[in-house]
């Protein structure tokens, strides 16, 4: 085969590929949507098909070593924990009261399972539910529900069957599989499809992979003693000897000991080529990569110790985890809340019961605005002295549970029944 009938067909193959590889983006254009997807039978996914590599190395490990990550997860995951889940009955004029006695009361307030506290409970809930779902094992004693397990969601394939149906596949540690249904899985999720929630981690792929290689760079940069890499230049012509011998002398200069001293000769001159944490804006990379991160999981970054963004939200704390509240947990407050009703309940129990977190601890203002607040809600008659006193972790005073109105702090009832007797006279 002479050269020019190989070069002629080697052009030949490259143009059928490019052809291939046009034809192939066409397809994948052609099936893009600019919405989420109806998901068909099979695995369903909470994550995007993303081919980019750096996005590929932010495995759960990985990206949990990048403080940023670490610091959201602690904070939504703890703060939720720290929280009680409080149940309360309606009457027929739909006033509520907490209870005590129900045995999903009783679940959430002490153990949940054997292994674990409430808190700790929680935490590991909160922990998978970052990552966009979480799958609790229900498990019944008697037809009551006894014990409920969080089962970590690597470990989980949630599918739809032929019938359309939701299964579980579950592949445990020793290799044992076992495929469970709604009525075995508490299954809460995120927002998304409506049948599995979006991943935050997984969404936030790239920019947590920028983080990592930036770590990376930095953690090179500082093992090699901030050495700068280069090579050796000299208008001679060196001999392979005399090459392989500076080489080895000058490897102590970019990795070896710092007090190391090269002496260069024969007007040889070191030209650096590798670039300082200053030309790649190094610094400015790793704040950009804070603020980024904190945006997929809703944390305010002054939250995970950003000092830079402290003035975006306010001069105080209390504007802070105000914000924080409103915007960042109260979706995962309400979403646990609902949930827990409408699938730890029976149906018949709906209307009856309600769930909801005891948020006034994390809402708690300082001394000084408490003592305020709460001297307006005694004198507008809209809590009792004992009720305040209760939220403040006193005990209750005689003649503190009734009403009292701004009148000279007389009770309701007196002010009610001195009315009644001037209209009578």
């Amino acid at each position: 085969m002479t050269a020019k009938i190989a070069k002629s067909r080697l052009f030949e193959c490259l143009e059928k590929d490019k052809i291939k590889r046009a034809v192939d983006d066409a397809k994948e254009s052609n099936t893009r949507s600019t919405g989420p997807a109806n998901p068909g039978r099979g695995t369903l996914i909470d994550f995007p098909r993303s081919k980019s590599r750096i996005a590929n190395t932010a495995t759960w490990d990985r990206a949990m070593t990048l403080s940023v990550v670490f610091a959201c997860h602690k904070v939504l995951a703890e703060t939720v924990a720290s929280l009680p889940l409080e149940m309360f009955m309606f009457d027929k004029d739909r006033n509520r009261k907490p209870i005590f006695d129900h045995r999903l009361a009783s679940l959430w307030r002490n153990k949940p399972n054997d292994e674990q506290t409430n808190v700790e409970f929680k935490e590991t809930f909160m922990l998978n539910l970052i990552s966009g779902n979480v799958y609790v094992r229900k498990y019944y004693y008697h037809k009551e529900l006894n014990q409920l397990v969080v089962i970590n969601n690597a470990s989980v394939d949630p599918k739809l069957n032929n019938k359309g149906k939701k299964e579980y596949h579950i592949t445990y540690s020793d290799g044992k599989k076992e495929v469970l249904t709604n009525n075995e899985i508490w299954h809460v999720k995120l927002f998304g499809t409506g049948l599995v929630g979006m991943s935050p981690l997984a969404y936030a792929a790239r920019s947590i992979g920028i983080g990592l290689a930036t770590d990376d760079k930095v953690g090179r940069i500082m093992e090699n003693g901030a050495k700068p890499s280069g090579a050796l230049s000299t208008d001679k012509s060196l001999k392979k000897e005399q090459r392989q011998s500076l080489r080895e002398e000058m490897e102590e200069l970019v990795s070896g000991d710092d007090w190391f001293l090269p002496v260069l000769e024969g007007g040889l001159k070191f030209e650096r080529f590798s670039l300082t944490p200053e030309d790649i804006e190094l610094l400015e990379t790793r704040k950009f990569t804070v603020e980024e991160i904190c945006r997929f999981y809703g944390v305010p970054s002054v939250l995970v110790n950003d000092t830079s963004g402290s003035t975006a939200w306010g001069s105080g704390i209390e504007q802070i985890v105000e914000a924080f509240y409103r915007f960042g947990l109260r979706p995962y407050f309400e979403r646990i809340e609902e949930s827990v009703r409408l699938n730890l309940l029976d149906r018949v129990d709906w209307d009856t019961y309600e769930f909801e977190f005891k948020i006034k601890d994390l809402l708690r203002a300082s001394i000084t605005a408490r003592i305020s607040n709460n001297k307006s809600r005694i004198e507008s008659g809209q809590a009792t002295i004992n009720e305040v006193r209760k939220e403040e972790g006193f005990s209750p005073v005689e003649g503190g549970d009734n009403l009292m109105v701004a009148a000279n702090l007389i009770t309701l009832e007196r002010a009610v029944a001195g009315g009644e007797q001037k209209n009578e006279s």
